[in-house]
């Protein structure tokens, strides 16, 4: 499927916690200093229906169309036609923005070619990013990831710093996992999900850590709050100031209060190796 900027937009009007200036917003859609970017990605959804870009846009499968930027690349065509549809973007927009979803979704590229190593750790991680993967192209989310943890004490192991501040594993249900901690990420507050996962690796010689922990977040979940830093839309004249007032990717803090990550989602788990 392809989805529509309307269909984007009611999508992320779901009750999320976002706070920006000490204020809680009340829709990421309307705020001023979030809006110019929510505009931004919903054309791009737009233009996947759009006459003049559609076939620069998607590829046909089965009978049905997907987004471009999502599709699996085996070729070098592949990558010419993903080309191709970002000078559309960028030309259509007038400016470039990095935080859309498609540069995202390829690190789940990256973890299907390592499956052989997964599949050392569980066959079951390697399985869900298939699945990942092929969720993505047929619902069309905005994908982003979750990489940047607070810096802390970068001479310590996250287990031996504030227990609560790096992210990771409080407990298993049947259903999954629930993890505390926080991250730091672009356009986050305005997004579908995120691949989330650890960016500092100082496991010591341990092969199991409960900060060890990749999965995909659901944006909408119970128990996230976004903290954004203050946008740069309408702090200053657009005509004096065009490139900060229209395409200025907030980054928040996203902080993880007992989140439950269903099973299905979880691409690998305490196993440092993965």
């Amino acid at each position: 499927m392809i989805r529509t900027g309307a269909q984007y937009r009611d999508s992320i009007r779901d009750g999320r916690e976002v706070y920006i200036n000490g204020e809680r917003v009340k829709d990421v859609t309307t705020h001023p200093m979030f809006k110019p970017l929510v505009d931004i990605r919903a054309r791009i959804y737009d233009m996947q229906h759009d006459a003049k870009t559609r076939s620069l846009m998607t590829y046909s499968e089965g009978g049905e169309d997907f987004s471009i930027g999502l599709k699996l690349p085996y070729t070098q065509a592949d990558w010419w036609e993903k080309r191709r549809a970002t000078d559309a973007v960028f030309h259509d927009i007038g400016g470039v923005v990095t935080r859309v979803g498609d540069e995202t979704v390829g690190e789940m590229w990256s973890l299907f070619d390592g499956q052989d190593v997964l599949n050392e750790v569980d066959p079951q991680f390697s399985e869900n990013i298939k699945n990942h993967i092929d969720k993505v192209i047929k619902h069309d989310p905005f994908h982003v990831s979750a990489n940047t943890d607070p810096k802390g004490d970068r001479s310590k192991r996250p287990q031996d710093q504030d227990p609560d501040m790096l992210l990771h594993v409080v407990k298993e249900t049947d259903k999954g996992i629930v993890v505390r901690g926080a991250k730091y990420e672009t356009a986050a507050a305005y997004a579908n999900q995120a691949f989330t996962k650890p960016t500092i690796a100082n496991w010591g010689d341990e092969k199991l850590s409960d900060y060890a922990v990749g999965f995909i977040c659901d944006l909408s979940s119970p128990g996230l709050k976004f903290i954004s830093r203050t946008g740069f839309a309408g702090r200053a004249p657009a005509e004096d100031y065009p490139l900060a007032n229209k395409f200025d990717e907030i980054d928040s803090l996203v902080v993880f209060d007992n989140v439950l990550i269903p099973w299905e989602n979880v691409l690998f788990y305490r196993h440092t190796k993965a």
